[in-house]
């Protein structure tokens, strides 16, 4: 059985977040690796191709930074889990297709839901969301098939998942949000309290690690980042609050 390294950070800076994250991409040769962590204190962060114009929400807020992964804007707050995942590209977990891989990812996240009592979390496929409230900027109003959805606010379906991935350099960066409470960020977005689910995120955290265990068939093994990927999140750190790099107008993807 392949064995992966598991490092929880619980209260990690914004840049700091997103450095470390950079940090274990760039680590060429490591063994995979699954993070879990939160926020301290709550941040927006932006999907790396975001205009900062195009985020209503990011012009009131304190902590803005920026993803190395792409898509919309995710509020971190108390009652959110982060997670991520690094590996080689080659990696046999995520052989297959680009969705193939979101694909396995988010059987794992469903089964953990299911064990935490979220009822019916499951991907959206082809059913209407009531969370899609568009032109807010937020990863959260927009969904696609393969997001993850269960009973929200309203009562109708709603994403309470999102996630999204970078490839570079022979590495991929796999980037989760799970919503386990309500943010005034996101409206009508699901979240396992809606469920009747109440669990802190360090709870939420060993229902997703097991859940990863047993999707991947691979062995957790508990680790601390060494000194140099402290120092090496630490210098990355800095450039993901810079307000130049918050603000800068991304390169579109062509």
């Amino acid at each position: 059985m392949a064995a992966w390294h598991l490092i929880e950070t619980w209260g990690a800076a914004p840049g700091f977040a997103m450095g470390l994250d950079e940090a274990l991409l760039r680590s060429v040769g490591r063994a995979p690796t699954l993070r879990l962590y939160s926020w301290s204190p709550d941040a927006l962060s932006l999907g790396y191709f975001q205009r900062f114009g195009d985020v209503p929400a990011a012009a009131d807020h304190p902590n803005v930074v920026r993803r190395l992964t792409g898509g919309g804007a995710i509020h971190h707050h108390a009652q959110e889990l982060t997670f991520s995942v690094t590996l080689d590209a080659h990696d046999p977990a995520y052989r297959g297709s680009v969705p193939d891989s979101y694909e396995r990812a988010h059987e794992a996240v469903i089964s953990a839901l299911q064990e935490l009592g979220v009822r019916s979390p499951r991907m959206r496929r082809e059913e209407p969301v009531g969370s899609d409230l568009g032109s807010t900027g937020m990863c959260f109003h927009e969904s696609t098939p393969q997001d993850i959805c269960w009973a929200g606010p309203a009562g109708s379906l709603a994403k309470g998942v999102g996630t999204a991935q970078r490839r570079t350099a022979g590495r991929i960066l796999h980037h989760g949000s799970i919503k386990l409470g309500p943010s005034p960020l996101e409206a009508e977005v699901a979240s396992a309290a809606d469920s009747g689910v109440f669990v802190d995120v360090q709870t939420a955290g060993e229902a997703l690690a097991a859940a990863f265990a047993r999707e991947f068939e691979v062995e957790l093994v508990a680790a601390t980042p060494g000194d140099d990927l402290l120092a090496a999140a630490d210098e990355m750190a800095a450039r993901y609050a810079d307000p130049e790099f918050v603000h800068r107008e991304p390169r579109r993807r062509r």
